[in-house]
């Protein structure tokens, strides 16, 4: 049975703080644990992202030309952040060049999701039913559980 709180609004702000969380724990990290915590976040990242192409993305862009432009700027900025992310995975996560590069990639995904607040958020809020919502959030928990 579905929870009563999964508009998918809540879904991606609750999953945007566990990202912040899992950075900071990268970031502060040493040794083994830091490549640990690198590969849970690349895994975060990875189903969270494929969960937004596969769900929020489709849904903005039946909305016209304001939520197709809000899905397309959004994607172009994934793009970005998984080109440096595949970067990052072949680096030694104890490297100055890890470091260097782990601090633009957090500086992206901060951006990213500071712009789906401000944009994704009130467009789905305002443009989609609670009903409907709730559905994508349903959608969107359970394409990250298969």
């Amino acid at each position: 049975m579905p929870a009563a709180d999964n508009d998918v609004t809540t879904v991606v702000l609750e999953q945007h703080k566990q990202v912040v969380k899992q950075l900071d724990a990268v970031r502060i990290a040493t040794g083994s644990a830091r490549a640990d915590e690198f590969d849970s976040l690349a895994a975060m990242l990875d189903v969270h992202e494929t969960a937004e192409e596969t769900v929020i993305y489709p849904a903005l862009r039946k909305l016209g030309d304001e939520g197709t432009r809000v899905a397309d700027n959004r994607t172009h900025e994934e793009d970005a952040a998984k080109e440096i992310l595949t970067k990052l995975k072949g680096l030694d996560t104890g490297s100055q060049d890890f470091e260097v590069l782990f601090g633009e990639f957090s500086s992206k995904v901060h951006a990213h999701a500071a712009s789906e607040e401000s944009e994704v958020i009130p467009l789905l809020t305002s443009s989609v039913f609670p009903e409907e919502r709730q559905a994508m959030g349903d959608a969107f928990l359970a394409s990250q559980h298969s």
